[in-house]
Formats: C-alpha cells, sequence, structure tokens
C-alpha cells in the first residue's frame, strides 16, 4: 500500500504542484511555468449507466451472467455518454504556454497503481477524446492550454492493488528544456447510507414476477404488483397507509424477485459524493452525487454456477433500479461458488440484512458500518468486506451476532432520531423487559431471553467501547426471543424473535419509525412511550405476521421485507475539512 501522504496531497484544494524547470535555459530568456491544475481534488468512480445502455440479454437471448452485468457502465467504454456522464469526470486543466518554441510538445501520464482505473479525456467544448499515456500534446495546443478530464473506472476494491489515490503528471519539453506539474487526486469512496436519512422510495418485493421474466420483458416498479403470499395483502395496504401517515405517500417501489421476498438481503445502498467546483475555482461548488446499490455476496446454496453465482433477485438491480445516476456494485468471492454446504450453514451472514450504518457523530461523520460476525465461519464474504474496509470512512465494526438463528445485526438493533446531544439514539431489543410483561414460563423462552439478553448486553459492552454509547444513547423496546432447536445445526443456543421484533422495523426520515405489530398491547404501549421519552418521534403499525414474521424456521420483520432508496442530499461530506 503507497504511503498515506499522497492521499494528503490530494487533499490539497488547488491540487496543483509546480515543478521548477529543468535542463539548459538560454540566457534572457524568461521563464515559462508548467501549471496542471485539478480545481476539485476528487473523482467520482463513473459506474452509473447514464445513457441507459446496458442491456439485460445477451444478442443470442441468454441472460447475461452476473459478472457481464456488473461490467456493463459508463467507465466501461472510451465514450464519454453524454453530458450527464460528463459531470462525473473530474475536469484539469493545463494552462497556457504562449512562448513555446516549435517542435515543443507535451506528455500527460497517470501514475502505475492508478492507470488500470482511471483515463484521461481531452476536451474541447463538448468533445472528448482519450488521451493515451504515449500520446503528445502539441505545440499548439499547449501554446493555447489544455482542458483535461479524468475518469475513474472504478472504486476501490483491495488497497493492496490500488489505495485510491491518483498522480497525475504532465511534462512539457521545449527544446533542451524540461518542465513537470504533477496533479494528486483521490477517487471518492463508497459510503453506505444512515437509516437517518429521509426514505425517497421504499421497494418491497413482487413476488408473482421472476427476475427472468423482468429481464425478457421489461419491467415498471412503479405499476402495482399483485400480492400473491399469504398476507401480502394485509402488509402491503398497512405499509402503504404507514408511508402515507410519514407525508410518504406514493413512495413504495415493486421489484420483481418471484418470491424472494427478502428486499433488504438484496442489496445495501449507498452514494459517491465529491464536491463540486464553484465559479472562483476552489472545490465549494454544489456537491455531486451518484447512488449506488451494492449488491449482496449471498452466494446461493444449491444452484450457485460461476456464471450466476449470487441470488437471483438481486441482478435485478442492475436491470431495474440501475440507470443514470444509480450504480451497481457486485464484489464476492468466487471460491464460495458450489461450496453449497457452507453456503447453507454461513451464507446468511453475507446477506446485506446483516449490515447497519450508524448515523453521523463525532469522529464518524458519515457514521460506521456495523456487521453481525464471530471473525471466523460465521462472517460475511471475506472479498465484500474487504471492499468496505477499503473505503476508509465508516470503519466497519464486527459484532457478535453468532447467537442469532440468521445471525442478523437488525434482528435486535436499529437507530432512530432522538433528544440527545448526538441526535438519534440506539433502538435496541430489550428481552428481559419482553419477559416480564408477558410472563411466559415456556422453557425455550425463558432460555431464549438469557442467550439474547447476554448478546444484546456484549454488544452494548462494544458500543460503548467503539462508539461512546452511553445509556442515554440508547432507547430500549420490549422483545421476546426463544431458543430454537434445529437438529444437526452448528450453532446451537441460537435464538429468534417470538413475536414480531419493534427493533427490526425501519426509520423513514420523516420522524415515523415503521414497527412490527407485535401482537401484545404492552409491548405497543412501552413502544410508543420509550419514543415518546427519548423524542424519537412516531410509531407507525404494521401489520406483517403472516407475510413476514412467521415465514419459514425464523422468519423475519419489515426491515427484512423491505428496501429503502435514501435521499443523500442532506448527507454531509465524507471529505471534512480535506475539500
Amino acid at each position: 500500500m503507497r504511503p498515506t501522504t499522497r492521499l494528503a496531497v490530494a487533499a490539497s484544494t488547488a491540487a496543483a504542484l509546480l515543478i521548477p524547470l529543468t535542463g539548459c535555459q538560454s540566457a534572457g530568456t524568461p521563464r515559462s511555468t508548467v501549471t496542471l491544475t485539478a480545481a476539485v481534488p476528487y473523482v467520482m468512480p463513473n459506474l452509473d449507466d447514464s445513457a441507459d445502455r446496458c442491456p439485460s440479454l445477451g444478442e443470442d437471448g441468454a441472460r447475461l451472467a452476473d459478472d457481464a452485468l456488473a461490467a456493463c457502465h459508463d467507465a466501461a467504454d472510451e465514450e464519454v455518454n453524454g453530458a450527464l456522464d460528463a459531470l462525473d469526470l473530474a475536469p484539469l486543466r493545463i494552462g497556457a504556454l504562449p512562448g513555446l518554441g516549435e517542435g515543443a510538445y507535451g506528455t500527460v501520464r497517470v501514475d502505475p497503481a492508478a492507470a488500470p482505473y482511471t483515463r484521461l479525456f481531452v476536451r474541447e467544448g463538448t468533445s472528448y477524446t482519450v488521451l493515451p499515456a504515449e500520446e503528445r500534446l502539441s505545440v499548439s495546443q499547449l501554446r493555447d492550454g489544455v482542458e483535461l478530464a479524468l475518469e475513474a473506472t472504478d472504486l476501490v476494491r483491495d488497497p493492496a492493488v490500488w489505495d485510491g489515490g491518483i498522480e497525475v503528471a504532465l511534462t512539457v519539453v521545449d527544446g533542451g528544456r524540461t518542465e513537470r506539474a504533477h496533479a494528486a487526486l483521490r477517487v471518492a469512496p463508497l459510503i453506505l447510507t444512515h437509516n437517518l436519512l429521509p426514505i425517497d422510495r421504499m421497494v418491497m418485493s413482487d413476488n408473482g414476477t421472476t427476475p427472468e421474466d423482468a429481464e425478457r420483458h421489461g419491467y415498471d416498479p412503479e405499476s402495482p404488483a399483485e400480492p400473491v403470499e399469504e398476507g401480502e395483502e394485509i402488509f402491503r395496504e398497512e405499509l402503504s397507509a404507514a408511508l402515507e401517515a410519514a407525508g410518504l405517500n406514493g413512495h413504495l417501489l415493486e421489484y420483481p424477485t418471484g418470491g424472494d421476498r427478502w428486499m433488504r438481503d438484496q442489496f445495501i445502498t449507498g452514494y459517491f459524493a465529491v464536491p463540486g467546483p464553484d465559479e472562483d475555482g476552489t472545490g465549494d461548488g454544489e456537491v455531486r452525487r451518484m447512488d449506488v446499490l451494492l449488491r449482496s455476496a449471498d452466494v446461493m446454496p444449491e444452484g450457485s454456477t460461476a456464471d450466476f453465482p449470487l441470488r437471483d433477485a438481486g441482478r435485478l438491480a442492475y436491470t431495474v433500479l440501475g440507470g443514470p445516476g444509480t450504480a451497481v456494485i457486485q464484489e464476492y468471492d468466487a471460491g464460495r461458488v458450489g461450496d453449497d454446504e457452507r453456503s447453507q450453514l454461513w451464507g446468511s451472514f453475507s446477506s446485506t440484512g446483516n449490515f447497519l450504518v450508524t448515523p453521523p457523530d463525532a469522529g464518524a461523520p458519515v457514521g460506521r458500518v456495523l456487521y453481525g460476525s464471530d471473525g471466523g465461519d460465521a462472517a460475511p464474504d471475506a472479498e465484500f468486506l474487504r471492499l468496505l474496509e477499503a473505503q476508509r470512512e465508516q470503519r466497519p465494526l464486527a459484532v457478535d451476532t453468532t447467537w442469532l438463528g440468521v445471525g442478523h445485526i437488525d434482528e435486535f438493533l436499529s437507530f432512530v432520531p432522538a433528544d440527545t446531544a448526538r441526535g438519534w439514539a440506539a433502538l435496541v431489543a430489550d428481552p428481559e423487559r419482553g419477559l416480564e410483561l408477558t410472563g411466559s414460563d415456556d422453557p425455550e423462552v425463558l432460555a431464549g431471553t438469557r442467550i439474547a439478553a447476554r448478546g444484546i448486553e456484549a454488544a452494548l459492552d462494544l458500543f460503548e467501547d467503539e462508539l461512546g454509547l452511553t445509556d442515554e444513547d440508547i432507547v430500549r423496546v420490549p422483545a421476546l426471543f426463544e431458543r430454537l432447536v434445529i437438529p444437526g445445526y452448528p450453532r446451537q443456543d441460537v435464538v429468534a424473535n417470538a413475536l414480531p421484533a419493534v427493533a427490526n422495523g425501519v426509520q423513514t426520515g420523516a420522524r415515523t419509525f415503521l414497527a412490527p405489530e407485535p401482537h401484545d398491547a404492552a409491548f405497543k404501549t412501552e413502544t410508543e412511550a420509550a419514543f415518546a421519552a427519548a423524542g424519537a418521534g412516531n410509531v407507525a403499525w404494521v401489520e406483517e405476521w403472516d407475510y413476514a414474521h412467521a415465514v419459514g424456521t425464523v422468519g423475519g420483520e419489515i426491515h427484512c421485507v423491505t428496501n429503502a432508496l435514501r435521499d443523500t442530499t442532506g448527507a454531509g461530506p465524507w471529505w471534512g475539512e480535506e475539500g
């Protein structure tokens, strides 16, 4: 990995380094100064599809492989695909050199580490021409000054290969004189969204349309889907009513899964952002953003192949939701494909439902990524984690969730706005209070309460150490857990929610929390009182027992069967005082 001093240089707003003239100079000839300037020292990974040109099927009508879908984006060709695409490039300028002699020339090169992940263009008006490293800029171009545009063709995935720093070097040769200048930039990191940002669109599964049907015949996510699963109709009705109560009427999108209802496990949302140049040439202009959907690295058992390794419904992130202004990314360990036993036992830890983001805080201006893991087998895909860690801004934190049947962190934790110094609080399941309220004497509930209480308190100790959370930063809501008895399963003494888990709801960003109807009046009363005491806003109850909670061995809740595309315009800068 390259020294971090390189990226410190990239934080310079001017991003122009001048290196004095070398070689011979005639007496009495004034020294000209070569300049290469980037007003903004950051560049957007150009991974959206600005012209909406990426296909969902191959030329022969066959479904494209997962990797082929991922390979189609704006940076996949050497064209600038219209005005929207041009906005995702970083402008650089070579200052005019009117005093150059005939025969002078210049070259522009990107450093070897960054070169495979970048592309340079010469811009003339709205025309962009690729500038290869070996190509020379003519004396006439240099005399007038040259407008360049830098494209980042990927984000950082493995910092041992490329750390995201980009050095652009200009060399000008004029007879016996050589002058050089450098500009240092950094590729923008992927920032995952936290759930206090307002929902722009909420997404739920169209269970009656398969992914292949949508790819072959097209799909309109604005068109309401027909309910086909038990409990789906009432869930849709109450979810829509809750969104309307939060001021989000008409904000529900459909997503074809063919029955894979667990929407949160298909992808997690994020964004790229860079400051734009202002009129004075500084990086204080309007922030340029690109939405990102990071596809789940969940390699599916019994059916994953080299061409189709991941859960099938995740493909629709590309073909239904991707496009202009929205990039879709995937990263997974291909070596897991075909290891069905491992995928069956541990694959759930790689689902994106196992990832949360804390709201912004001192020392974490864009929040921290949290995920469930024991650091061993019960852990997300290693390459997916490496990508998240490589972004550097959200410092992923592992939380032991092996005591949970599914192992997902959202089964006991969420975040809500609150009247605290931070402006938010952790919403945490309280199994001991749930047991008190129900008075259950079921042996599996008693055992589940002990297991869950121990696991949650260990997580809160970690949050105190790593995040600085104190009791005033925690809103506890009643929960009831039961121990699962699953013969032959490698993790014993694991639990599931016996009643719908209030904490496994969705914050709308409009001070309304969408909570699963717990089917217990005391749970609802205490939850609403806890929200009121914390200044956490309103609770909207949604019936989801048949559609989510009671499905399969463990089930899920609202957070599991929905996803949220959030408005990131209010998100603070990741670059802090660098930009």
